[in-house]
């Protein structure tokens, strides 16, 4: 089943749900430790969505990052950079976030 985007008022309120991982840590294997900088409502269509990322990475800044998109299908990104280089942004679907942290949540479909 291909997956939809939200609706903004679903990602808003999903970004708000998990903000508490904003200024964690997690590790993906037993040598690499990634820390969380934000996480943010972004354009959900592939497209859009790199271009929100580039322009975060670039600016940081999330509102001048998405006042590009138009579009009404919206994600949220967990915005993580490998502790030992803060300087490359690593950009990650709260799905697949979820998913792979065994995060119960019931999100909408």
């Amino acid at each position: 089943m291909e997956e939809k985007g939200f609706t903004l008022e679903e990602a808003i309120e999903i970004a708000d749900d998990f903000e508490d991982l904003i200024d964690t840590e997690f590790n993906t294997d037993r040598t690499t430790t990634y820390f969380i900088e934000h996480v943010l409502v972004a354009p959900f269509p592939p497209d859009a969505l790199k271009q929100f990322a580039d322009a975060y990475h670039h600016a940081r800044d999330k509102e001048s990052a998405l006042s590009f998109y138009t579009g009404s299908e919206y994600d949220v990104l967990v915005m993580t950079c490998n502790v030992n280089d803060e300087s490359v942004l690593i950009p990650i679907d709260i799905r697949t976030f979820a998913l792979e942290r065994g995060i119960k949540y019931s999100f909408p479909s």
